[in-house]
């Protein structure tokens, strides 16, 4: 089982690089440009919340949108973060699927999320006695020593308390925003579900970004700093039709929600309609899921999504997809009883494996992504 594992998990280092430089290949640009920095004149500390902020605030008209890649795991989170990424999303869909090999209909609990959520921030920000981002400054740029993360808060596990005890609870654990959406218990992935998600009335879905946002302020107003973003969703669209998405995104703008978006609009026009409908100073999200299969669907770049007006672009499972089938085409291989070599992949099968780094990450590599180097310089300051 430890080979197999270590193998599984080469595959994954080697899948989201690849990944990211498909999907927008001047995106690693930004940890190239943080190695070459030279001695920092001032280091600036801000929290994870803060700098989401100012991430959405600097991007100007006709920007790309930023990429906000959906990661699943603490090893997922760490490769995006080392791979350039400003920004990343915890998904529940992820979750589920990875910690519990269960499928995302209200299975996992906050609990289990605010755990998954804790090693995420631990693996993409820089050890500081605050927890927050230091912004090392030099020559006028900006290296970050973290990465915030937004995670899925689906529907706030419960009434007014537990969304209450939700926004505390993932607040302390380090992020940066959380999201509340207004589908019914237990939810469904809403790609999943199509029409026949279910969906609580406008009257109580607003209900609970107003419980959400208060409880925001009451973690603002904390002695420890603590400072998060709630972000409103609403997943009406396919049950309740584009006016009522619209009108509630207008609602949670309104009540005081940080970042709006509407899941699973139907074309490039609707996207533009709710854009146009919410004031220019509103934060927004334009989520995609990758369907493949031969379904015939509309996938926009981060160019597309900013020309529509949209600050980040979520591919919330796409780096999920990619490790799913990585794993599945090396155990199948890994299985075959025949001892020939599938030249495709890499891979021999019967368990053996060929050095080919452009399916397998080098032993050294793993070790390098997941930071064998520090903690090996830490224990040989000991004789423990």
């Amino acid at each position: 089982m430890k080979w197999i594992s270590f193998h599984l998990s080469s595959l994954l280092v080697q899948v989201v690089p690849l990944l990211i430089n498909i999907i927008d290949p001047s995106f690693s640009s930004h940890s190239h440009q943080a190695d070459a920095l030279s001695q920092p004149s001032y280091v600036h500390v801000v929290s994870p919340a803060q700098r989401l902020r100012q991430l959405f605030q600097e991007r100007k008209d006709g920007d790309a949108s930023i990429i906000l890649p959906g990661a699943h795991d603490a090893l997922s989170a760490k490769i995006f973060s080392q791979s350039g990424a400003k920004v990343i999303f915890l998904s529940g869909f992820g979750v589920s699927a990875s910690r519990l090999g269960q499928p995302d209909v209200g299975i996992i609990t906050q609990t289990e999320m605010e755990d998954a959520l804790r090693s995420v921030v631990h693996g993409v920000t820089a050890a500081t006695s605050t927890g927050m981002c230091a912004q090392i400054t030099s020559e006028g740029e900006c290296r970050e020593s973290c990465v915030p993360v937004i995670v899925d808060g689906d529907t706030g596990y419960g009434g007014a308390v537990n969304i209450r005890r939700m926004i505390h609870a993932f607040s302390s654990a380090g992020a940066a925003a959380i999201t509340i959406e207004d589908q019914v218990f237990p939810k469904k992935c809403t790609y999943a579900a199509g029409s026949g998600v279910r969906v609580v009335s406008r009257e109580e879905s607003l209900a609970r970004v107003k419980a959400a946002l208060e409880a925001r302020d009451e973690v603002r107003q904390q002695m420890n700093g603590n400072d998060v973003l709630i972000i409103a969703r609403t997943d009406c669209r396919a049950a309740l039709g584009l006016e009522e998405a619209i009108a509630r995104c207008k609602l949670f703008e309104k009540a005081g929600a940080d970042i709006v978006y509407a899941e699973n609009l139907q074309s490039r026009d609707e996207y533009k309609l709710l854009r146009q409908e919410l004031n220019e100073k509103t934060a927004t999200i334009l989520a995609q899921v990758e369907m493949g299969g031969g379904v015939e669907q509309t996938l926009y770049s981060s160019q597309q999504v900013g020309d529509m007006g949209y600050d980040f672009a979520l591919f919330g499972i796409t780096a999920l997809q990619a490790a799913v089938r990585a794993m599945q085409k090396s155990a199948e291989l890994m299985l075959k009883p025949s001892e020939g070599k599938d030249s495709s992949s890499g891979l021999i099968s019967g368990g053996n494996v060929d050095n080919d780094e452009s399916t397998l990450t080098s032993f050294i590599r793993l070790k390098e992504t997941i930071g064998f180097e520090s903690s090996e310089i830490f224990q040989s300051k000991y004789d423990l």
